[in-house]
């Protein structure tokens, strides 16, 4: 039966991407905004679609969480940020969740079985216990390997490959992002754990997600990360990078099986495109490429993304990525089918899985997923 009301929304965190989720929802008569709540206190008091220069809703951006979780909502769309430290999040996630409302995130929760039961039984119980779902979404994760590359993949009968690569441009992004993923500074001091692990807990999950749906016993995922510094001074949107500190960061994370890659991931983000590795032709600032081998063809594609409308970046971002629209693009569509699934952890639609036994496509989850021992260098 067709809805004729419209769904209930929550933007929960109008950082970049709610602020871009925002303006979709701005065009979309079908969703209704019924509350916004922000941790920045700038934010808080304004009206929220006034806030990015849309007409007032009648909706004021708040920083009472209470307030939230007790509201009459569909659906929370939770952009909230990504910290080393994920227990804030995980609690807030499960509150929203328990108290009656789906969630569909970009920050997390693309295949949570990857961290383990402990992890994954708090939500699961939550959405039992409030009737909900919960969904991670976004370009990558989300999207990029999860339905681009396993759709791709569903060309072929099986698979003995997958290796994708994701080439963007990080030039226009605010100063404070560009610090935070290490450009700018020497490489000798971006040999900690935490930053590495904090890129592979979303690739970890990737990898972990797509083996599992192709029937692919994955014995470990390897990371390795390399920072590559500049040979010249550039000036970017939002920082100065020195010549000799980080402009690149190139990383490779690996699903293998009987010491043979099986699955790959490469990040190549710069600042600079001359500075990217001379083997790839960069055909767009944010460019999607994914090589599979099967049976019985082999399969070569790529998407090349561009923004369509300048009246739809921010602040300075005045160039902003397409894959960052696209983000929150991801964020919006997905509410629909994540109210109307039933209870539980919602993974990402494929129109077909070359699983290693057909027999399990109609339910992937039948099979309770493993987590896969890890390794970062």
């Amino acid at each position: 039966m067709e809805r004729t009301r419209p769904y209930r929304v929550v933007v929960w965190g109008p950082g970049y991407t709610g602020s871009q989720a925002l303006r979709e929802i701005a065009r979309r008569p079908e969703l209704d905004l019924v509350g916004c709540v922000a941790y920045s206190p700038s934010k808080v008091g304004q009206d929220a679609m006034a806030y990015i220069g849309e007409e007032p809703c009648g909706i004021t951006i708040t920083d009472d969480k209470e307030a939230i979780y007790a509201l009459d909502a569909d659906v929370v769309l939770y952009a909230g940020a990504s910290t080393p430290d994920e227990s804030a999040r995980h609690e807030e996630i499960t509150r929203l969740l328990r108290s009656g409302k789906n969630v569909v995130t970009t920050t997390a929760y693309f295949f949570p079985w990857q961290h383990g039961e402990d992890y994954v039984r708090p939500l699961e119980d939550a959405c039992a216990a409030g009737g909900t779902t919960l969904h991670g979404t976004g370009v990558h994760p989300g999207w990029f390997v999860e339905r681009f590359a396993l759709t791709s993949a569903s060309l072929c009968t099986s698979v003995s490959s997958i290796a994708v690569r994701e080439v963007c441009d990080l030039s226009h992004h605010a100063g404070e992002i560009i610090a935070a993923i290490g450009f700018g500074k020497r490489p000798e001091r971006l040999g900690s754990r935490t930053r590495k692990e904090i890129l592979s807990r979303y690739y970890f999950e990737c990898i972990a997600g797509l083996g599992h749906l192709l029937g692919l016993e994955l014995d470990e995922i390897v990371a390795e990360v390399v920072y590559v510094p500049s040979p010249r001074t550039l000036e970017c949107a939002g920082v100065t990078v020195e010549e000799g500190t980080v402009a690149v960061v190139d990383g490779t994370w690996s699903g293998v099986v009987g010491g043979e890659t099986v699955i790959s991931i490469r990040e190549l983000w710069y600042l600079d495109a001359d500075l990217v590795d001379p083997a790839i032709t960069v055909s767009s600032p944010d460019m999607y490429e994914v090589a599979v081998e099967g049976l019985p063809i082999d399969v070569r594609t790529r998407a090349d993304l561009f923004t369509s409308d300048t009246h739809d970046v921010f602040g300075v971002d005045d160039r902003q990525s397409a894959a960052n629209l696209a983000t929150a693009v991801q964020l919006v569509q997905a509410a629909p089918s994540v109210v109307e699934a039933p209870p539980g952890i919602l993974l990402a639609p494929g129109f077909a899985y070359p699983a290693a036994d057909l027999r399990t496509i109609p339910d992937p989850l039948a099979r309770r997923p493993r987590p896969i021992p890890t390794l970062i260098r």
